[in-house]
């Protein structure tokens, strides 16, 4: 499964490329942003007005969690969504949440490291359920 244009009565599209960063590396080049924080960079006015995906933003609770009691229930809530249901969402961002269809969407959080951070989580159970690869911009790429 792939994040694809699900209108009926559409041509299929090739399927939409998805990145995660922290807000601090993500740049317009690489594509549509999406927030899966809580909150938004004061730093980025115009985050405000991004689309959300709702399933893969942690929740406040999980934050006074351990390490382990986090990512259990971060995984649990991706499963109790699912890939489908998320993947219909991304189809529907990538469509109508821009100016022009995205061909690219970044998912963005606070966190600097992704080895500490939900955004790697979610791009490991993505590829599992989905096969599809989810790749991490970092600061260093963009010098």
């Amino acid at each position: 499964m792939t994040v694809r244009d699900s209108q009926p009565d559409a041509k299929p599209n090739a399927a939409v490329r998805l990145f995660t960063a922290s807000y601090g590396a993500w740049r317009p080049e690489h594509g549509a942003p999406v927030v899966t924080s809580l909150t938004v960079p004061k730093w980025l006015p115009e985050a405000k007005s991004w689309p959300r995906l709702w399933p893969a933003t942690s929740r406040w609770s999980y934050f006074r969690a351990s390490d382990h009691d986090f990512n259990r229930q971060y995984l649990a809530q991706l499963e109790r969504y699912g890939a489908e249901q998320i993947a219909r969402r991304l189809a529907e961002i990538a469509r109508s949440g821009f100016a022009e269809p995205a061909e690219a969407l970044v998912f963005l959080c606070w966190e600097t490291d992704p080895g500490r951070c939900h955004r790697s989580l979610w791009a490991l159970w993505w590829h599992a359920a989905t096969g599809q690869l989810i790749t991490e911009i970092t600061k260093e790429e963009n010098r």
